[in-house]
């Protein structure tokens, strides 16, 4: 008989699991194929059985075109899906691969082909297979990196992207009772040869848990002080919600504050504030490492008469101004700072998702107004749309514009439209971004 650790999920225990997906109004299943996320379909579509309040589900795959075998394990998880009743359908990343950040970049296009997917079909959650081994070797790799309490918080089961709830109802259970869930019935999965390249810190890491485990850092050790980090990065998150108030920040993409309003606060707030500001000007996924933000927001805060030079961490300068702090995206910065969209395509600028309309007249790229798209429009804005607070010229050049054939046709966010008859601001759908 199988122990606790190793035994099969039942059908009511995967209902239980899914419960919190009872209000929505439909789910997108992530399957790759490999052992967790088959099991989370096969659970999915018998716990439906069990409890017909869930949501119906339709089951997506993507497909990144970086492995020849990946359009075939696409066709294995359509034939699984297929016999336990659920809808399939292969999303594919289409267009030149970038050469640099591969993975970090492959995985910003899983969520938005899934994402985009699910909103397509009127799907309003995006269910992950994420297990307890994935929690403990998230909490370890963000302890390797420097992360504070919040990044130490590791996987949440619940949080809300772009509207879309994204649920991991599987972060408490080990892998082995979902590879006994499939055993059980006979099912097989994909085994991906990634899982042991130890060029990934996460075979790495995965081969160091036994050691780990003889030293009292258990699997269970760590996924419970994970949980410990996440009660506190929630009181954490709460005060930095409301030290917000404080910050100005422009549609265009840039933010200010006064450092006194900040210095108030505990360091541990301070310190969150800052890293969530310069992740979201910057449009990284992550904030900076807490061995670089942390000088940086002594200098701002512990030190506010002292000469300020600007500084520039996690693509976003920051400067000193009318006794003021500027973040602004860094200039020149590749990685998202440019994207070229045709119409009806879509894209990030900066972490922002960015789509052009199937109507619009032509190809654009999206990119920083700069110095001499600034000079040129200059003349023409409103200054009411620059804020309350004056930026400086390097701050404005930040703003992000449109070109067509390398000419700045617009600057929407500031108010500029080169073509009283052709309105991009209303062609180009830039996503608000929020701190």
């Amino acid at each position: 008989m199988p122990n606790a650790e190793s035994a099969p999920v039942s059908d009511g225990e995967a209902a239980d699991l899914f419960a919190p997906l009872r209000d929505r109004a439909g789910v997108a299943l992530a399957v790759s194929g490999g052992s967790d996320s088959s099991a989370l379909l096969v659970l999915y579509a018998r716990a439906r059985a069990v409890d017909p309040r869930l949501p119906p589900a339709t089951v997506f795959t993507v497909d990144h075109r970086l492995r020849p075998e990946a359009a075939e394990e696409a066709r294995s998880v359509a034939a699984l899906a297929a016999r336990h009743g659920l809808p399939h359908r292969t999303l594919v990343w289409e267009g030149e691969k970038p050469t640099g950040d591969l993975q970090a970049r492959a995985r910003r296009a899983r969520y938005d082909l899934l994402l985009d997917a699910a909103r397509a079909l009127g799907l309003d959650a995006l269910v992950i297979a994420h297990h307890a081994e994935d929690q403990a070797e998230t909490f370890l790799a963000r302890l390797a990196r420097g992360s504070g309490v919040v990044g130490l918080a590791a996987m949440r089961p619940h949080r809300l992207v772009e509207g879309i709830r994204l649920a991991r109802p599987f972060l408490d259970l080990p892998k082995a009772r979902l590879i006994a869930t499939l055993e059980a019935i006979g099912e097989t999965w994909i085994d991906d040869p990634s899982n042991r390249d130890r060029r990934f810190d996460r075979t790495r890491l995965r081969a160091a848990a036994p050691l780990l485990a003889d030293l009292g850092l258990t699997r269970d050790r760590l996924v419970a002080t994970a949980r410990a980090m996440a009660r506190a990065a929630e009181a954490i998150e709460r005060d930095v919600d409301a030290a917000l108030a404080a910050v100005a920040a422009h549609p265009a993409g840039w933010a200010s504050f006064d450092p006194a309003d900040i210095g108030r606060c505990p360091e541990e707030v301070r310190l969150r504030l800052l890293s969530r500001l310069l992740r979201a000007v910057g449009g990284a996924d992550y904030g900076p490492r807490l061995e670089a933000l942390t000088p940086l927001a002594s200098a701002l805060f512990d030190r506010p008469d002292a000469d300020f030079a600007a500084r520039t961490l996690a693509g976003a300068r920051l400067e000193r101004r009318g006794g003021r702090i500027w973040i602004a995206a860094e200039r020149g910065r590749d990685g998202g700072s440019t994207t070229s969209l045709v119409p009806g395509g879509r894209g990030r600028f900066r972490g922002r998702r960015v789509e052009l309309a199937v109507e619009a007249p032509s190809p654009v790229t999206v990119a920083a107004l700069g110095a001499e798209g600034r000079r040129a429009i200059v003349d023409r804005l409103d200054p009411g749309r620059l804020g309350r607070w004056r930026p400086t010229a390097v701050v404005v050049e930040s703003a992000p514009a449109v070109f067509v054939d390398g000419g700045l046709v617009a600057c929407p966010v500031l108010g500029y439209e080169g073509d009283a008859r052709r309105r991009w601001g209303d062609l180009l759908r830039l996503a608000p971004w929020s701190v």
